[in-house]
Protein backbone atom coordinates (compact mmCIF):
# COMPACT_ATOMS: atom_id res chain seq x y z
CA UNK A 1 0.00 0.00 0.00
CA UNK A 2 1.20 3.32 -0.56
CA UNK A 3 1.01 5.58 1.93
CA UNK A 4 1.74 8.72 -0.03
CA UNK A 5 -1.39 8.02 -2.30
CA UNK A 6 -4.21 5.97 -0.69
CA UNK A 7 -6.57 4.58 -3.19
CA UNK A 8 -9.61 5.76 -1.05
CA UNK A 9 -12.38 3.46 -2.90
CA UNK A 10 -10.39 0.28 -2.22
CA UNK A 11 -8.61 1.38 0.96
CA UNK A 12 -10.35 3.66 3.16
CA UNK A 13 -10.93 1.40 5.57
CA UNK A 14 -7.08 1.27 6.62
CA UNK A 15 -6.30 2.82 9.43
CA UNK A 16 -4.65 6.50 9.61
CA UNK A 17 -3.62 5.90 13.41
CA UNK A 18 -2.33 2.74 14.50
CA UNK A 19 -3.48 1.16 17.83
CA UNK A 20 -1.66 1.27 21.00
CA UNK A 21 -2.34 -1.63 23.42
CA UNK A 22 -1.86 -1.75 27.09
CA UNK A 23 0.57 -4.79 25.87
CA UNK A 24 2.70 -2.66 23.75
CA UNK A 25 3.63 0.50 26.47
CA UNK A 26 4.68 -2.75 29.05
CA UNK A 27 6.69 -3.56 26.55
CA UNK A 28 8.06 -0.69 25.64
CA UNK A 29 8.07 0.46 29.80
CA UNK A 30 10.56 -2.89 29.27
CA UNK A 31 12.98 -2.04 26.93
CA UNK A 32 13.17 1.65 27.37
CA UNK A 33 13.13 2.34 31.03
CA UNK A 34 15.11 1.60 33.81
CA UNK A 35 13.45 3.12 36.19
CA UNK A 36 9.69 2.98 36.61
CA UNK A 37 7.43 5.22 38.47
CA UNK A 38 4.42 7.25 37.43
CA UNK A 39 6.80 9.86 35.82
CA UNK A 40 8.72 7.85 33.32
CA UNK A 41 5.66 5.49 32.37
CA UNK A 42 3.91 8.33 31.41
CA UNK A 43 6.88 10.10 29.54
CA UNK A 44 7.05 6.93 27.61
CA UNK A 45 3.24 6.80 26.72
CA UNK A 46 3.37 10.64 25.34
CA UNK A 47 6.98 9.88 23.66
CA UNK A 48 4.94 7.13 21.66
CA UNK A 49 2.07 8.90 21.29
CA UNK A 50 3.77 11.82 20.08
CA UNK A 51 5.72 9.70 17.60
CA UNK A 52 1.52 8.09 16.28
CA UNK A 53 0.13 11.21 16.10
CA UNK A 54 2.76 12.55 14.01
CA UNK A 55 2.99 10.06 11.55
CA UNK A 56 -0.65 9.92 10.94
CA UNK A 57 -0.41 13.66 10.34
CA UNK A 58 1.84 12.87 7.32
CA UNK A 59 -0.27 9.93 6.27
CA UNK A 60 -3.32 12.70 6.59
CA UNK A 61 -1.20 15.66 4.76
CA UNK A 62 -0.24 13.07 2.37
CA UNK A 63 -3.50 12.33 1.18
CA UNK A 64 -5.19 15.07 1.92
CA UNK A 65 -6.15 16.27 -1.76
CA UNK A 66 -7.40 12.22 -2.02
CA UNK A 67 -10.09 13.08 0.94
CA UNK A 68 -11.44 16.03 -0.29
CA UNK A 69 -12.09 15.08 -3.76
CA UNK A 70 -13.24 11.63 -2.58
CA UNK A 71 -15.76 13.40 0.14
CA UNK A 72 -16.65 15.69 -2.35
CA UNK A 73 -17.84 12.51 -5.51
CA UNK A 74 -19.75 10.86 -2.36
CA UNK A 75 -21.39 13.51 -1.78
CA UNK A 76 -22.48 14.16 -5.10
CA UNK A 77 -23.76 10.90 -5.50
Amino acid sequence: MNWNNVNLTTEANNEILDGYSFETLLLEIHCNLTEINRDTVRAQFEHELKIKIQSARNIFESNLDNIVQHAIEDRNK
